[in-house]
């Protein structure tokens, strides 16, 4: 039980790789020191290659990380038994992140903040495969988020509202808010984004190993607002209608982000 505490806190920002129906898939070990410094070595070069970026960064303004834009899945509350573990790993993470240097909250600010974790849908074709992404939940939002039910998530994929999460100084990843609520107006509220995984300082479109995409998309890092589009890309609910073409898959439910949120392509 003590690895999935470092599992949960760690897994979204370093590989974003949690396939399954309620985010629980593939990364099932603690990631490792080398693997966390690789990440945070990508994604400060992706911040010095940015000269706008750099200099804020030199002004200690801004830190490598990474959002993701994706729809909700099942919110996951943290025993009070629990708790102590979540905050051990997350010392260990920050030390582990920027060494030598103290984490950013005590044990009483990172109890206050932290409501429970909850996973984030970047890409999915209903009943065939979806990518989710673990991102932590602070109390600000738990109770004005729309999250999936367990049930709904893992029987018909089913999401809630599409969202954005954001990395922290400490090598965190964070739910950061709400873009469209799930609702009368959730599809042309999507229509300004596009879910994936981007540099939370340059908004570029970020492959598996956080290196920028080739030819990728670029989202505003203070709106997130999608900035360019690609006319090759498909929506979630065209790839839906083709693949039902060819199966009896499971179909999105009205309102759920697989039937209207722009994607591009997953990467394995």
């Amino acid at each position: 039980m003590k690895g999935m505490f470092a599992v949960v806190l760690a897994a979204g920002l370093l590989t974003g790789c949690a396939v399954s129906k309620d985010g629980l898939g593939l990364v099932r070990t603690a990631p490792s020191a080398s693997q966390i410094a690789r990440t945070k070595d990508q994604l400060q070069s992706n911040l010095d290659a940015s000269a706008a970026a750099h200099e804020a960064a030199a002004a200690g303004t801004v830190f490598p990380g990474i959002l993701v834009i994706g729809t909700t899945g099942p919110f996951r509350t943290i025993d009070d038994k629990d708790r102590a573990g979540f905050y051990a790993a997350y010392v260990k993470m920050a030390a582990e992140w920027h060494p030598g240097l103290p984490p950013a909250m005590d044990a009483t600010t990172f109890q206050q903040k932290l409501a429970g974790w909850a996973s984030v849908q970047t890409f999915s074709i209903p009943g065939v495969v979806s990518s989710r992404i673990r991102v932590l939940v602070p109390s600000t939002l738990a109770h004005d988020t729309k999250f999936a039910s367990a049930a709904g998530s893992v029987m018909f994929g089913t999401t809630g509202d599409l969202v954005v999460a954001k990395g922290d100084r400490d090598g965190l990843l964070w739910l950061e808010g709400v873009l469209c609520r799930d609702g009368a107006d959730y599809r042309a509220c999507t229509e300004n984004y596009l879910a994936g995984i981007f540099d939370e300082n340059t908004g570029e479109e970020l492959a598996r190993d956080r290196k920028p995409k080739r030819d990728g998309a670029r989202v505003d890092v203070t709106s997130y607002v999608r900035l360019s589009k690609d006319p090759e890309h498909h929506t979630a609910h065209d790839l839906d209608m083709h693949v039902a073409d060819q199966c009896d898959c499971h179909r999105p439910q009205p309102g759920s982000a697989q039937s209207a949120v722009p994607t591009r392509e997953v990467e394995h």
